[in-house]
């Protein structure tokens, strides 16, 4: 009888002092960097691939693929009435499209002459390709490589000339060249953005 006392005494006792015993098996301080300072979703504790641009696909670290995109600068040259020499006011312009093919020496240009409307057809078509004809001269005599140039006029059907919405008298340059960039996420709005990646030639 005393020792049943005894342990109902105690019992409460011993049960206080483990109630104030910390368990150091489970207690844990939060090191985890919960931010996501590039907004890709992975917070940054797991994020591998830092300051991933906007937009962009990226898998569980935080990385994202890769590919290679065709990119393109546009230069137009315009010339005087039924004329064929690069004006003194044009220089500036052709300087840009030397240097892009100096910086770049993989990127190639089609040259694409254009006339004003005045004229026939036929004499305005050999007009169109003495003027691409005059740059692509001048690019070689500066030590761009022939085979990096090449030559449309307004009268061919291509890719390029589909986009001519009215006749001037010019020669635009399209210089193509690649580039690695991230894939993009895809949205709603992916298809009307492809859709605009079209030439800018009018």
């Amino acid at each position: 009888m005393k020792k049943s006392l005894l342990s109902l005494i105690l019992l409460p006792l011993l049960l206080t002092g483990c109630a104030d015993m910390p368990d150091t098996q489970v207690t844990r301080h939060q090191i985890d960097d919960l931010r996501d300072h590039d907004k890709d979703g992975v917070i940054n504790q797991r994020d591998m691939c830092a300051d991933t641009p906007g937009g962009t696909q990226v898998d569980i670290t935080g990385c994202a693929p890769w590919e290679v995109k065709p990119k393109y600068d546009i230069q137009t040259v315009y010339f005087n009435f039924d004329d064929d020499h690069i004006r003194l006011d044009q220089n500036e312009t052709y300087t840009k499209l030397y240097d892009l093919l100096r910086q770049k020496p993989q990127a190639k240009v089609i040259l694409v002459g254009d006339t004003s409307p005045e004229g026939t057809n036929e004499y305005n078509k050999a007009l169109a390709q003495r003027r691409t004809g005059v740059i692509k001269d001048a690019l070689i005599e500066n030590g761009i490589a022939p085979e990096r140039i090449s030559e449309q006029e307004f009268t061919q059907v291509t890719e390029l000339t589909k986009h001519l919405k009215k006749r001037e008298r010019r020669t635009i340059a399209v210089i193509t060249s690649n580039q690695m960039e991230p894939v993009k996420k895809w949205t709603i709005y992916s298809s009307e953005q492809s859709a605009q990646h079209a030439s800018t030639a009018q």
